[in-house]
């Protein structure tokens, strides 16, 4: 009786998941670079708070107070000098931008505010907010969860930049954002062979 040697299928079938992981990977880190930090001591021009639905009775979610008080933080701590609040009615009758603009003027009225009422989504947040103000210096505002993706799309805006962002973490955001990161990348990889 003769014995079937199948360790060559298997190092053939671990070198090619093998090979594709690392493609993968590298295409990953290619669309998604890290995200772009502040750089110390400079002062941007602009501010933009990336929207994030408030509850359905109107009251600010978890994620529009964390985006919100980061938002004044930064101000206060000189990063940049007027704010862009960008979103629009997406999960209900609330404009995140207006309801965002409410939010923080409760907490500090100084603060000067612009906002952009259109954006359904990040990408828009962006599109919208460079129709307004050109290709200014801005410090882009959101959650760590998200911080990434939103760099990615940033630099298609905007060439000085950078991501303030807090922590984040939650199981629903986590499993959000691996669904929206595979769809950036596959949108960006369509873009590259529609060419």
């Amino acid at each position: 009786m003769r014995k079937q040697n199948n360790h060559p299928k298997i190092h053939l079938l671990l070198w090619v998941f093998g090979s594709l992981f690392v493609v993968l990977l590298g295409l990953y880190e290619k669309l998604l670079p890290p995200t772009r930090r502040l750089k110390t001591g400079k002062v941007y021009p602009y501010g933009l708070v990336l929207g994030c639905a408030c509850h359905d009775d109107g009251t600010p979610s978890h994620a529009m107070e964390g985006r919100c008080k980061l938002a004044i933080d930064e101000y206060r701590a000189g990063r940049y000098q007027t704010l862009i609040a960008s979103g629009s009615a997406v999960k209900n009758q609330y404009v995140e931008a207006e309801e965002m603009e409410k939010y923080i003027h409760t907490l500090d009225s100084e603060i000067p505010i612009l906002k952009e009422t259109h954006a359904r989504n990040t990408w828009e947040n962006l599109k919208y907010t460079k129709e307004m103000i050109g290709d200014q210096p801005i410090v882009v505002i959101t959650g760590q969860m998200h911080a990434r993706r939103a760099s990615a799309i940033t630099k298609n805006f905007f060439s000085d930049y950078a991501i303030a962002s807090y922590p984040d973490f939650s199981l629903k955001r986590l499993l959000t954002e691996i669904y929206s990161r595979f769809k950036y990348c596959w949108i960006e990889l369509s873009k590259c062979f529609s060419h």
